[in-house]
């Protein structure tokens, strides 16, 4: 049975590590390994976990991201009927936000039954170490300073890249941030893009979460402690990517990546 510190621990580690480019899916994993806690089957945390804890990093984004959440939202409604709507920004982004997030949705579809039985320390590590290598090669920033600047084929890689990160292990925002700018967007462009697609595959989880704590009957307190404790700490780490990004300081997370795999490693593979 999971207590309450447990699960606020747990809360904290998804708070802090989904917005930040070290995976919030392989951190789970491995706090519960390192904690000792042995949650879920084996070493393999339980899915309501992953989704409970989501749930409040959604409410966190959705917070830091209000303006431009409700700019697009906006701009989508306005934009069905009015032909200048269309041609502004939260049209324009709205619409790359639902083009990035079709692949997002085939691949987790395809890919999560295959996946989710690998929510294993020794499997994290590895992908924790190629996460680490895509931060350290990450450009700082690129010229398309705005939503105008991006392109349809700019929207639908991002998208794929989301779609890798069902991966455990490899970076949701890590992959999705460092690819964008790779297309050439700036560091606060990618940010927001890639944390606006989040909410839209955060949603989704959340709805599944519903079904899933139908299912595990599990005790409402750990579940409150595990989304309250990711959305105060989720909020202050999107705030403080935010200041990461604009000084161009991405790549230093890699060494730290490699010293978290590193030490699992040695924990599994010596001890």
């Amino acid at each position: 049975m999971m207590t309450t510190i447990q699960a606020i621990i747990l809360g904290m580690v998804q708070g802090l590590t989904e917005f930040l480019p070290v995976s919030s899916s392989g951190h789970l994993v491995l706090a519960n390994y390192h904690f000792g806690f042995n949650f879920g089957n084996g070493d393999s945390l339980p899915l309501y976990v992953d989704l409970a804890t989501n749930t409040g990093t959604f409410f966190a984004a959705l917070l830091a991201l209000r303006t431009d959440v409700w700019q697009a939202l906006s701009g989508f409604l306005k934009g069905l009927t009015s032909a200048s709507a269309r041609q502004e920004d939260g049209w324009r982004m709205a619409i790359l936000v639902i083009i990035g997030s079709i692949p997002t949705l085939l691949m987790a579809l395809l890919l999560r039954p295959v996946f989710e039985h690998l929510n294993k320390p020794l499997f994290v590590s590895f992908t924790l170490i190629i996460t680490g290598i895509i931060m350290w090669f990450t450009y700082k920033s690129g010229p398309k300073n705005n939503v105008a600047k991006l392109t349809w084929k700019d929207a639908l890689i991002g998208g794929v890249a989301q779609g890798i990160a069902i991966v455990p292990g490899i970076s949701r925002s890590g992959s999705t941030i460092a690819t964008m700018l790779w297309r050439g967007a700036s560091a606060e462009v990618a940010a927001k893009f890639s944390f606006l697609m989040y909410l839209v595959a955060s949603f989704g989880a959340a709805v599944l979460s519903i079904l899933e704590l139908r299912q595990e009957q599990i005790a409402l307190v750990p579940i409150v402690a595990m989304v309250v404790s990711s959305f105060v700490v989720g909020y202050v780490a999107i705030v403080w990517l935010f200041a990461i990004l604009r000084r161009g300081q991405f790549k230093w997370f890699a060494p730290y990546l490699w010293i978290v795999a590193g030490i699992t490693l040695i924990r599994l593979l010596v001890f």
